[in-house]
């Protein structure tokens, strides 16, 4: 019997090929979409999951009140996690976490091998005890034992030893400090927090340079992990922090302190961004969408051809056929239709699998993919696929009452029609929400990359700088100053939109609690990005030794009318205000205008300097033989650093990247519901024509127009479409409107979005319904007539 269903089945689906092609890659289209998105959600909601222990793993974080800012930071003093451990035997073990950006190493056997790593993490020994991953060589129980030993991933082993075995070899940081390898572990998975490729231990920290033995002693500056023996311990744990951290000597006792559940941390528990979960909520939605209309689509052209199963249905009713075995039929049917819909939507996800990775800048180890996380969703959507799309047409058409059906009293018009109405508006609700949402999120980019910043980020090149001395900095700089093209050279501390310092004081009157974000650069770095002035400097000439500060942190400090020239107390040492410069955006547009100060000096030319190199270009020059005259000048000063650089403007577009990758999902998913949508109206359209075949050929020869012939094939539809219009207009405002609600600088919704929106929907539905329209209005009457 099943095997005579299956035949059934497959000659169905070979007889119809117009239908089974549009079922089918309609299908096919919708579930390669949705995969693909549950593929990222997925990898999203895995982070971290991998390790043995991640339940009883967790960072400790702190979260103080300066006057009207919150800091939260987890860098804690180096020794509270030793002191932790012993006064809770509930804790196992810790492990403290530091990094050094953009570490250069070479290989000291081969100097030519050299490159400039991601990050140089430093770790306690305990760190590959706590943390699940896959070791290769080495004894990683005291591999990070030592000052200066080194473990490094199986990648790294590669690119500086090649086949060799690495372990007992050495690494130079910077070309000067040794390092010896004593392990290698695996490539972290792709769903780790953790992306480190070359760990040292936490002893040699102290022992790199005096700055950072001062923050091991007297600073807090390390990630701290904990290990406890079950979660019902963090309570406990959590009241002793604030009572030990006192015994360490530097520590913020008007802090609050938590334990954070670390595999909770990329999905923004607490501390962190809640950016990636919101995310993936959102794109979890559309693809259950993108998946209903696929099977929709399914579902409507099935119960749209049932008349000609209903005789077939029947037949087989007369000869004995029971419900239940016709339901299995259709199930069947349904299930060969899915199978071959998945092998398409799989060719399909391999095909566009990478560019979708790209679009998003993510990567997803291939093993993933075999995960039993991933296989458990392919799996749960092909049943649940089945189940949907043979559920409506299995239970409709296996009712029918075969007398009925066999004296010719069924018609289609009258059965099912209602929910087919509901489907095609369904999927154009949907189709018109996603294209309102990408048309508004398109307008709130374009709206945050035009934006008045208050300074000039175009033609600014951005060269990170080495620690040096500063007389080859400013010998650096004078020399690029004297390229023709070049406008303007300066050198800043922490460049603008990739991170910033603070300092802490007390405004002047009321003594009010103020946090200043902070910079330190050279006094032409006003004049190079081109930043205005509120209150000028006395002597535009001689700005070293000064501070220069935003209006909102004039305005929190309390300086009144004439702040120039007037002290604020940073630490122990007054600072003199050399001039106040108009609010600009700093760290971005997806936030408020924060108080900013920029402390400007000469150094000593034996000072160590670090940061970067603003220079900004005239707009006539030829920008890449410009970054090359700066390199060949940039290298012929002897580095460990090779040469590399930004523009200024890319930084500032980096800070709402979360938003660039939202509007090419949208796009491409909105583009795909369209698609979807589209098939499914054409293959309505098509069997609509068929169905009143002989009705237009009678009406031809009584005179009717080409025009009249489309009308009456395409109202319906089109009224469907206006009222999908009406029902999602409301939905995408509201939505929307709760999206902008996170930009403190955003547009306003208008009625211009969403009747380009309507247009759009219209457009597509008419050009879609018009096409078979026209092909039927304008076929030979004779054709259809001959029969009668």
């Amino acid at each position: 019997m099943l095997q005579n269903y299956l035949k059934i089945a497959l000659r169905n689906l070979w007889r119809n090929k117009l239908y089974s092609t549009l079922n089918i890659g309609g299908l096919a289209t919708g579930l390669a979409a949705a995969l693909l998105i549950f593929l990222f959600v997925s990898h999203e909601f895995s982070y971290d999951q991998f390790h043995q222990k991640a339940d009883r793993i967790y960072r400790i974080l702190s979260v103080t009140k300066y006057g009207e800012q919150t800091v939260q930071t987890t860098a804690m003093n180096a020794k509270l996690g030793e002191m932790l451990k012993q006064s809770n035997p509930e804790i196992e073990d810790f492990v403290r976490i530091n990094k050094m950006d953009n570490p250069t190493f070479k290989s000291s056997s081969h100097p030519d091998i050299k490159f400039k790593e991601e990050k140089l993490a430093f770790a306690d020994p305990a760190f590959f005890n706590i943390f699940s991953f896959k070791t290769l060589e080495g004894n990683f129980k005291t591999a990070l034992k030592n000052p200066f030993s080194l473990v490094i991933s199986e990648k790294v082993a590669k690119k500086y030893f090649s086949n060799e075995n690495p372990i007992g070899k050495t690494l130079l940081l910077e070309g000067k400090k040794p390092f010896i390898v004593t392990g290698v572990f695996a490539q972290m998975p792709s769903n780790s927090t953790f992306q480190f490729e070359i760990i040292t231990s936490i002893a040699t920290y102290p022992k790199l340079d005096e700055e950072r033995q001062h923050i091991w002693e007297k600073a807090g500056s390390f990630e701290t992990f904990v290990l406890l023996n079950q979660q019902a311990s963090v309570a406990k744990v959590e009241k002793s922090i604030a009572k030990v951290g006192k015994l360490t000597g530097f520590f913020d006792e008007t802090s609050t302190y938590s334990l954070e559940q670390f595999d909770k941390i990329h999905n923004g528990s607490s501390f962190s961004d809640h950016q990636n979960t919101k995310f993936a909520y959102i794109f979890s939605g559309v693809a259950i969408l993108i998946l209903l209309l696929a099977l929709f689509n399914y579902m409507s052209l099935t119960t749209a051809r049932a008349t000609i199963r209903a005789k077939e249905v029947g037949v087989r009713k007369v000869v004995g056929a029971e419900r239940l075995g016709l339901v299995k039929q259709f199930y069947i049917e349904a299930f060969v239709y899915c199978f071959f819909s998945f092998v398409l939507a799989f060719l399909l996800l391999e095909l566009f699998r990478q560019p979708f990775y790209d679009i998003l800048g993510l990567q997803v180890d291939t093993a993933f993919m075999k995960s039993p996380l991933f296989m458990g969703i392919i799996a749960m959507i092909f049943i649940l696929s089945i189940l949907l799309s043979g559920s409506y047409t299995s239970l409709f058409l296996s009712k029918f009452s075969p007398i009925q059906v066999l004296k010719g009293k069924f018609s289609s018009q009258q059965n099912g029609a209602v929910i087919r109405k509901g489907f095609l508006i369904f999927q154009f609700s949907v189709s018109v929400v996603l294209i309102i949402c990408t048309i508004v999120v398109q307008k709130q980019l374009d709206f945050m990359r035009n934006m008045d910043l208050g300074l000039t980020k175009d033609q600014v090149l951005v060269i990170p700088i080495e620690e040096s001395p500063a007389s080859k900095i400013t010998a650096l700089k004078n020399e690029f100053n004297q390229i023709a093209g070049i406008k303007g050279v300066s050198s800043i501390s922490t460049p603008l939109y990739k991170g910033m310092n603070m300092w802490f004081t007390n405004s002047i009157i009321s003594k009010k609690e103020v946090s200043l974000f902070a910079i330190s650069a050279d006094e032409n770095f006003f004049k190079t990005v081109d930043l205005k002035w509120k209150k000028p400097p006395i002597d535009n000439k001689n700005l070293d030794s000064k501070i220069y500060l935003n209006e909102i942190a004039a305005e929190q400090l309390e300086l009144g009318k004439n702040p120039v020239g007037k002290s604020v107390f940073l630490g122990s040492k007054p600072s003199i205000v050399g001039g106040i410069m108009k609010d600009f955006h700093f760290t971005g547009v997806k936030s408020k205008i924060e108080p900013l100060m920029i402390s400007v000096s000469v150094p000593k030319a034996t000072e160590t300097l670090y940061g970067s190199i603003y220079l900004r270009l005239d707009s006539k020059v030829d920008v890449q033989a410009k970054v090359a005259q700066v390199q060949q000048l940039y290298e012929k000063y002897p580095t460990e650093k090779p040469f590399e650089f930004y523009f200024l403007d890319e930084a500032f577009q980096k800070t709402f990247s979360d938003e660039i990758r939202m509007s090419k999902m949208f796009f491409s998913f909105t583009s795909i519901a369209i698609l979807i949508a589209c098939l499914g109206l054409f293959g309505l359209i098509t069997f609509l024509a068929e169905q009143k075949d002989k009705e237009i050929g009678i009406r031809k020869v009584l005179g009717a127009s080409v025009n009249n012939i489309v009308f009456l094939l395409s109202k319906d539809f089109l009224g469907l479409v206006f009222l999908a219009n009406f029902i999602a207009i409301p939905l995408a405002w509201w939505a929307m409107q709760k999206w902008l609600q996170d930009f403190v600088f955003r547009i306003s919704l208008t009625w211009e979005v969403f009747l380009l929106a309507s247009i759009t929907s219209i457009v597509l539905a008419f050009v879609t319904v018009s096409y078979q329209a026209i092909k039927s209005a304008v076929a030979n009457p004779i054709k259809s007539l001959r029969n009668e």
